[in-house]
């Protein structure tokens, strides 16, 4: 197991504690052991070594006397920057982007997911491999060394780089092509999206597979863990239930303040389904302290993916952890008791299809065909077969109405879900 000392300067632009917090829990991620944190308020990062000369000194002392593998920096370096400090230090330096980057790096299991980690890896290290060259080629220290997936080691000349990122930039315009012929074929089924996304580690794994145990769709779970980036593929389920229209519902990647803005770039791909959906959950975690604080970093790659005028229900996890009754104006669930996760789908289906409407139809007996789907995806109440046509009443969302229409006899709304 690695050993790293964690480093952070408080600019008094984010709670220090926190950062420092979620720092841990990153290197955690990666098995990576945390032996000391080491903070410093500044009014600006030093341009040389980002801390100050005298506390890269005591850095320099704690490595030594702890025998650390790694310095992990809590923001993004610059090459300069990791240059000097790894001369100085004699160890591995690691900022956080890095550290996000190699956590992606791990966790990437498809072959979209892998080729996106791989470009972001590459686009990340070309402006930094003069200052990283003696890291990356270190044979003792940290384990760290930029491998990405399916590859030993990144190669060091920048050429081959520039032409890997162009590759690997090609292959991804490949899947883009095929995600959007599929994203054509459902919008012509007209099957909704519903996105979950927010904060890592918020519960949207686990908001998932209480909805799948809601509709009884066994062995479709999807992985969930107490831990940041537990997963990293975009996870899609079709929701089916008689009785009920059909929509399809993905779990994205999370989200994390100061996110590497090659993560960003080139995740555009996976993360094109949010920019594509008619509904996205906004999942965050309830009883976190820095709540607000998620909330605004989602909010804010919404709007990068242009994503932020999409309809939204922001859901609250851990109603089974309050102290008191959640706040009417909030919608708040339990991923763990089940608490009002019936009340989720039915917004969800709401937001969807609109309210639900009683409606008589008179069907010609040479479409029959449409019973059968009538019996499917509506609340049939009855059936009669008259001389001239088949009578039904049903219950169904407003939006279910459109190729109906021309068999209604009499519609009224209703508040039976």
């Amino acid at each position: 197991m690695d050993k790293a000392i964690l480093v952070g300067l408080d600019l008094n632009q984010y709670n220090m504690t926190t950062s420092i917090k979620e720092l841990i829990g990153l290197a955690k991620a990666l098995n990576i052991e945390v032996l000391l944190t080491m903070t410093q308020k500044a009014s600006r990062p030093d341009g040389a070594t980002y801390v100050g000369s005298g506390k890269v000194l005591e850095i320099k002392q704690a490595v030594d006397a702890l025998n650390a593998d790694m310095v992990i920096f809590d923001d993004e370096l610059s090459p300069a920057q990791i240059r000097n400090l790894e001369e100085i230090l004699d160890t591995q330096i690691i900022d956080r982007s890095f550290l996000i980057l190699s956590i992606f790096s791990k966790r990437a299991k498809t072959k979209g997911a892998v080729l996106e980690v791989s470009l972001a890896q590459q686009k990340y290290l070309l402006p930094r491999l003069i200052g990283m060259g003696k890291i990356l080629s270190r044979q003792g220290g940290g384990s760290y060394n930029a491998k990405g997936p399916g590859e030993t080691k990144l190669e060091l000349d920048r050429r081959t780089i520039e032409n890997n990122i162009t590759k690997l930039e090609r292959q991804i315009k490949v899947l883009e092509t095929q995600r959007d012929t599929s994203r054509k074929t459902r919008s012509s089924s007209n099957i909704p999206l519903v996105s979950l996304v927010g904060y890592t580690n918020a519960g949207k794994s686990a908001t998932l597979n209480q909805i799948l145990k809601l509709f009884e769709i066994d062995n479709k779970n999807v992985f969930e863990k107490d831990m940041l980036f537990a997963t990293l593929d975009t996870t899609a389920r079709r929701i089916t239930k008689k009785g009920y229209p059909t929509f399809i519902i993905t779990d994205t990647i999370g989200f994390l303040t100061r996110l590497p803005h090659e993560f960003i770039k080139s995740f555009k791909s996976t993360l094109s389904e949010v920019s594509n959906s008619n509904l996205i959950l906004h999942i965050v975690n309830g009883i976190d302290p820095e709540k607000a604080l998620h909330i605004q970093t989602t909010l804010d790659v919404l709007k990068e993916l242009n994503a932020d005028a999409i309809n939204q229900i922001t859901v609250y996890t851990h109603a089974d952890l309050l102290d008191e009754r959640a706040p009417d104006y909030e919608f708040w669930i339990s991923n763990k008791t089940g608490y009002h996760i019936q009340g989720l789908v039915e917004s969800i289906y709401e937001v969807l299809f609109g309210s639900m409407i009683s409606t008589k139809l008179e069907i010609p007996y040479d479409e029959q065909h449409l019973i059968h789907t009538l019996n499917e995806q509506t609340k049939v109440l009855n059936t009669e077969y008259l001389n001239e046509h088949i009578l039904v009443s049903t219950l169904m969302y407003q939006k279910q109405l459109e190729p109906y229409k021309p068999y209604i006899v009499k519609t009224g709304y209703s508040n039976n879900l």
